[in-house]
């Protein structure tokens, strides 16, 4: 059941019109710019940060052949930009109520997100991945898949995974299946991007920081089905009762995954395989330990990933090859090592609470017991879905960063608890009193940005002190 092709997208033609990128990311910021010149625009790129700060993008962008057409306004966001433009475009992270913002909508200026420019420079068939946890595993097994299918020439995989979405969407053809990884920052500000697939995995707190509220993440999350039409298709969760919720808000056909029971059109588990099913015929495209990562979360993402090769054509064979061929990403529950019997896991991406508590129920599986180190900048986490967890499965919590006093207040009643400073500290408090068949789990459910400029940079921080506590120990360390 391929979805259909009914829309001819064609390419705005921007010669002569004067775009505005706000925020200059190092990926997103850069590759929106570039995409900007090459269809014909001149471009103002604006950043708050000063030119020191932005070394490196500013030379990619002086570099780049079309130089001429980047004019830079950095140091500050000033408001009077919003009457010299045509066009914003917002870059992942930029507040959408910044006061340059509100004054080019004020004064009728498109203002949009790197999804929806990408979407208008490109015409390739597009399959949207959302939700809280998973969106980067669900995303790389459904492009693992379609490349066994279709082929790799066929598939492009980017969006907060790998390259920028504006860096992808101008060179597909329009066969092409570009899957995408899309975030409620890069929803919000969507207009007429429509997916051909969208998938939501699941819905749990996160975010509320930016979006205020658990109703206004949930309705930026939700536009990814707002221009669906009955030619598309939505592959839902069937065990999260706000995803079934999307069902209603889209004329798209439905597709369900489900580790709970059988679903009539979808992804499910039945004595232990994982089964495609659709007008009435069940298909077991494969063992469910083909999928070498540990965690339920995991074989959900799985499920979901199911869903959408087979809903496009793809066979057993192509999901098993999907499936077996994925070692985990860098990062998302990855073994460090071991040093004195004791295990050391890098789950740095897990930047909210579900995902701490996938991990530590993932880790509960085999640990004798749980050393967690988490903590960062909040992002309006409300703590009390987690005590539960944390009694059950960990015995010592190391708290990081500028939240660890309503962290310690939180888990107090819960878990015993310490503070440390640095990530070298935290290894070392963690690794005090642990003992062999313990796990230590870097799991930290808020964002990096208080110590780190993002969780990258904070798994390696984790990596590098686990090898010293190693070195330093005489123990080995994989």
């Amino acid at each position: 059941m391929t979805p259909s092709i009914t829309r001819d997208r064609r390419r705005p033609s921007l010669a002569g019109k004067t775009a505005l990128v706000v925020g200059l990311g190092p990926l997103s910021g850069v590759a929106a710019a570039k995409a900007l010149a090459r269809a014909g625009a001149e471009v103002i790129v604006n950043d708050a940060r000063d030119a020191d700060a932005l070394t490196a993008q500013i030379d990619a962008l002086r570099a780049d052949d079309l130089a001429h057409a980047y004019d830079f306004v950095v140091g500050s966001h000033p408001v009077e930009l919003a009457g010299r433009v045509d066009l914003v475009i917002l870059s992942p992270g930029v507040p959408y109520d910044l006061p340059l913002l509100a004054a080019s909508r004020a004064a009728g200026v498109a203002t949009i997100g790197e999804l929806e420019l990408a979407y208008r420079l490109g015409q390739s068939r597009v399959i949207a991945v959302t939700g809280t946890k998973g969106k980067s595993t669900t995303t790389t097994l459904i492009g693992s898949m379609l490349e066994a299918s279709l082929g790799s020439d066929r598939v492009a995989v980017g969006g907060n995974i790998g390259l920028p979405l504006t860096e992808i969407t101008p060179g597909l053809r329009r066969d092409d299946w570009l899957v995408a990884e899309v975030s409620s920052f890069q929803l919000e500000s969507v207009v007429d991007f429509r997916a051909d697939i969208a998938v939501v995995l699941n819905i749990s707190p996160d975010h509320l920081d930016r979006h205020g509220s658990m109703d206004a993440y949930v309705a930026a999350k939700m536009r990814v089905v707002e221009n669906q039409t009955d030619d598309d298709l939505l592959v839902v969760n069937d065990d999260d009762p706000e995803v079934t919720e999307f069902a209603a808000a889209t004329k798209a056909r439905i597709a369900r995954f489900s580790m709970e029971r059988p679903v009539p059109f979808g992804a499910f588990l039945e004595g232990g395989s994982i089964v495609w099913a659709e007008n009435g015929q069940r298909t077991a495209a494969c063992r469910a330990d083909s999928l070498a990562v540990p965690g339920r979360h995991n074989l959900a993402n799985a499920l979901a990933a199911t869903a959408v090769a087979c809903a496009i054509g793809a066979g057993s064979e192509h999901v098993e090859a999907g499936l077996t061929g994925f070692r985990g990403l860098e990062h998302a529950y990855e073994l460090v090592g071991e040093v004195g019997g004791v295990t050391y896991v890098d789950d740095s991406k897990a930047t909210n609470l579900a995902a701490v508590t996938a991990a530590v129920e993932t880790a509960a599986e085999s640990a004798r017991s749980i050393i967690l180190i988490m903590g960062g900048v909040d992002k309006g986490n409300q703590y009390d879905s987690l005590l539960g967890t944390l009694r059950h499965s960990v015995s010592r919590v190391i708290l990081l960063g500028p939240n660890v006093d309503r962290l310690t207040t939180a888990v107090a009643g819960a878990v015993a608890n310490a503070p440390a400073p640095d990530m070298d500290h935290a290894v070392r408090l963690a690794a005090e009193g642990a003992e062999p068949g313990d796990i230590v789990l870097m799991s930290p459910g808020h964002a990096s940005f208080d110590l780190y400029t993002n969780w990258k940079e904070r798994g390696h921080a984790f990596q590098r002190a686990v090898h010293s506590l190693a070195a330093s120990s005489g123990g080995a360390s994989a």
